[in-house]
């Protein structure tokens, strides 16, 4: 694993690897067939290698990249070696004790260990390394999300590890923006809806890797598209392409064309600015404290 200062995502790290290789090969004007079949290689993996869906290790990932041209100890061959090194690693969440973890708890903390900065838009529920513990075992009750994934303890476990391995000295910087329902609709029992308030109050006020914000009712979103889903962007330390999360009640999928990067960016630029800024948005989850306690 990465020590403190060297935070990556091998998931990111092989997405990257294998789009510079596949752009070494088509400024050579080869196909994947020619390539495979010069290197002694089947083509379905150099394939898989290329999209980033198969760990290899270093010293295959840099024979291609010579094959292609990259001359050894090159200033580029040490930054393709360096894609490889990281790429070939694995995380956490591959370990014996996570066994059996959903890919919708394993993506995520394989994208957050290289993140530099997270940003992320939610109109149903808190996101879910601001969970509170009650909240985060209650939330598998919410009829809004279908998403009974939280049946399972490994996955339960898997979100605790996520914030612990999230908030530390160095860890990325995360910025919120939640639709009003969020914090105002109960959709666990009122006691962990209580805890998961004044849990957030906790960290708007001692945690500077929080920038948490909340989209009033009444506020305008005019110029862009309205959100369909939640979302997540992740931009990377180590200097890989940002990638998107798109949630859906059933799957997650990460988009990683720029253009569509960059309409979720825009997005969520507006969205930002249309938020109430961290001390108004602290006012309205005090109020709603305020309101839930005393129904209690």
């Amino acid at each position: 694993m990465p020590t403190k200062t060297e935070r990556y995502s091998p998931y990111s790290r092989r997405l990257h690897l294998g789009d510079s290789l596949r752009q070494l090969r088509q400024d050579q004007d080869s196909s994947i067939q020619q390539v495979a079949k010069t290197i002694g290689m089947d083509r379905t993996l150099l394939t898989r290698i290329e999209t980033g869906q198969r760990r290899v290790a270093a010293d295959v990932s840099i024979s291609i990249a010579e094959h292609l041209g990259i001359e050894q100890h090159s200033a580029r061959w040490q930054e393709f070696y360096a894609l490889a090194r990281d790429a070939a690693q694995s995380g956490w969440w591959e370990g014996r004790a996570f066994k059996g973890l959903s890919p919708r708890q394993a993506l995520p903390a394989d994208l957050e260990a290289g993140a530099s900065t997270i940003r992320w838009y939610d109109f149903s529920l808190i996101p879910g390394l601001l969970q509170s513990p009650a909240y985060l075992r209650a939330r598998h009750n919410a009829s809004v999300t279908n998403d009974h994934s939280l049946d399972n303890p490994i996955d339960v476990r898997a979100r605790e590890r996520r914030q612990q391995e999230v908030f530390v000295p160095g860890g990325p910087r995360i910025e919120v923006v939640v639709e009003e329902t969020v914090v105002r609709r109960v959709v666990v029992p009122k006691p962990a809806m209580l805890e998961q308030l004044e849990h957030l109050l906790d960290l708007i006020d001692t945690n500077g890797q929080v920038d948490f914000r909340i989209l009033p009712v009444g506020g305008e979103l005019l110029g862009v598209r309205a959100p369909r889903s939640p979302w997540e962007i992740y931009e990377f330390v180590a200097g890989d392409p940002p990638a998107v999360m798109v949630e859906s009640l059933t799957e997650d999928v990460l988009l990683r064309d720029h253009t569509e990067v960059a309409n979720h960016e825009r997005l969520w630029r507006r969205l930002h600015e249309i938020a109430l800024p961290p001390d108004e948005s602290r006012k309205l989850i005090a109020r709603n404290i305020e309101i839930i306690s005393k129904e209690q």
